[in-house]
């Protein structure tokens, strides 16, 4: 674990690191975020940083893609939510569950998904909250015809969690799975991969994103619902 503490690439890294210095129990009342539409509950002095890439979280999605974010969102710290499920969103409630940040800091979570072990800590723990933000923006707004749309939904959530690693780190991401050199399909997307191996689909999303003429583009028309990555389960 100690190769992977001592990587940071992430400007929230050194607030990371002053905030999770022992300062006492959290407070129980949420902190409100100076954007007037983010609360942190349970963070203690790592609500600010929280607070910080929710706000360039919210930026980034609205850039590409379109995604529309600007309703409250509810973060909270919820030590139970166990190693295997690193963060959560809660549809219909617009509130995100997340680990305590030092599981992420220390690299702990990375146990989950080995995937991105190769990326440094402060990074990921910014691309969890990215990941779920994605969600939480298409809960409103993807048109799904069919019982579930999972693929497309982590389609999304995936791709915006890697295109807004740093470079290096999102280089890192990519070259800890197998190579594909050449185009990825749409028929490679799929509910299996999506299960049996989620960093391998991350991977694969990404790639077949960054292929588009449009990139930002396709990801609205996914997002939306206007193009169907998921097919009826019979």
């Amino acid at each position: 674990m100690t190769h992977r503490t001592a990587r940071r690439s992430g400007h929230w890294a050194a607030a990371l690191a002053m905030a999770l210095l022992p300062t006492g129990p959290a407070p129980a009342e949420p902190v409100a975020c100076p954007d007037g539409r983010t609360s942190v509950e349970g963070a203690g002095a790592t609500a600010p940083v929280i607070c910080d890439i929710v706000a360039a979280g919210r930026r980034e999605i609205a850039q590409c893609g379109g995604l529309d974010l600007s309703r409250p969102i509810e973060i909270a710290i919820n030590p139970d939510l166990g190693l295997h499920c690193v963060g959560q969103y809660h549809c219909g409630e617009n509130r995100i569950e997340l680990l305590p940040p030092d599981t992420y800091l220390e690299g702990t979570a990375m146990s989950a998904n080995s995937a991105f072990a190769t990326i440094a800590p402060d990074a990921y723990f910014a691309s969890i909250i990215r990941h779920e933000l994605a969600h939480a923006a298409m809960d409103t707004m993807m048109d799904c015809p069919f019982e579930h749309c999972l693929v497309g939904q982590e389609y999304v959530a995936y791709t915006l969690q890697i295109e807004f690693l740093p470079g290096p780190e999102r280089d890192a991401f990519l070259a800890g799975l197998p190579e594909v050199t050449r185009p990825v399909s749409r028929d490679e997307l799929t509910p299996m991969t999506l299960f049996m191996a989620p960093g391998i689909f991350a991977q694969k999303a990404w790639l077949h994103f960054s292929a588009r003429p449009d990139p930002c583009g396709f990801l609205g028309q996914v997002a939306r619902g206007t193009v169907l990555l998921d097919q009826d389960r019979f």
